[in-house]
């Protein structure tokens, strides 16, 4: 991934499950049938307020992507695969939910090849095929 300086927060899901449960959310394409939700400002005020209104809760990784995923505007029936990302300066991390439970974590680890967010992208499916990378693969860029 490539990009600006600075943290930087996403979710990648199916393309056309996206598109059907968040008709108002904006999404960029990624290839191989995903998109990107980038998550702002107003999201992580809606997270920050829920993880502040049960704070014994917010260190369980299924709640916690739970709640990004409600503050970011899925509804809670949503079933395909989500990675939420984080990239911050030279660490990313990443946690693949599957089926409403975290699957996978990795937490703040250099980039590259076998990276946080490579490695999640290899779980959830996606193929790198004659790219140096899954994140290459999908066309997956910071902004």
């Amino acid at each position: 991934m490539t990009g600006r300086d600075g943290p930087w927060t996403a979710l990648v899901t199916v393309a056309r499950d996206a598109q059907a449960h968040l008709a108002d959310r904006h999404r960029e394409p990624l290839a191989q049938g995903m998109a990107l939700i980038a998550l702002g400002e107003d999201d992580w005020s809606r997270i920050g307020a829920a993880l502040a209104a049960d704070p014994d809760s917010a260190a369980n990784l299924d709640w916690f992507m739970a709640t990004v995923m409600r503050s970011a505007g899925f509804p809670d029936a949503y079933a395909a695969p989500v990675l939420f990302i984080e990239v911050d300066g030279d660490l990313q991390s990443s946690v693949l939910f599957v089926d409403r439970k975290v699957t996978a974590s990795f937490a703040h680890r250099a980039p590259g090849p076998d990276g946080p967010v490579n490695a999640a992208l290899r779980r959830l499916g996606v193929d790198r095929g004659p790219h140096p990378d899954e994140s290459t693969a999908l066309g997956l860029r910071r902004p």
